[in-house]
């Protein structure tokens, strides 16, 4: 992982960690955590993923330069095993059009992604294409690593 681009450890807050930069945004402030209580059955687990509002700062994962073979980025997402809580599902709204979930090295699935809104980069001025994946594991886990592809 890149240093700086892991979260600070707090009490009872997930961590999301990136294999790539952050260069433009916070990646801690880009986490939703969102509960899974039993009388939550009707809401719509991929209510978080909306398009950024106008003007919101968005997450910007770059490549290092010392790394120009061409790694995929992976985002790490761990819980406190102590702390009680754990995943279930995983979403992410990101240009990546699908992802992979990986719990430790074993393959869990892939998610297609939703094409859901264009935005601008403000430092490279080009239109990103936004996509929406969401995946429900099989098992909940502490740990998982997530790879954007395409």
């Amino acid at each position: 992982m890149e240093p700086g681009a892991e979260d600070a450890p707090s009490a009872r807050r997930p961590t999301l960690a990136s294999s790539w930069e952050a260069t433009c945004g916070a990646l801690a402030r880009s986490l939703h955590v969102a509960r899974d209580d039993l009388g939550a059955r009707d809401s719509d687990p991929e209510e978080p993923l909306a398009p950024p509002a106008p003007g919101q700062d968005l997450v910007i994962l770059k490549r290092s330069l010392s790394s120009q073979d061409g790694n995929p980025c992976f985002l790490d997402l761990r819980c406190d095993p102590n702390g009680g809580e754990e995943i279930v599902s995983v979403g992410v709204l990101s240009s990546a059009r699908n992802m992979e979930v990986y719990l430790g090295e074993e393959y869990c699935g892939t998610s297609r992604g939703k094409n859901v809104c264009d935005v601008l980069d403000n430092s490279e001025h080009e239109k990103i294409i936004l996509y929406k994946k969401y995946l429900k594991l099989e098992s909940s886990t502490h740990t998982c690593k997530i790879k954007g592809q395409g």
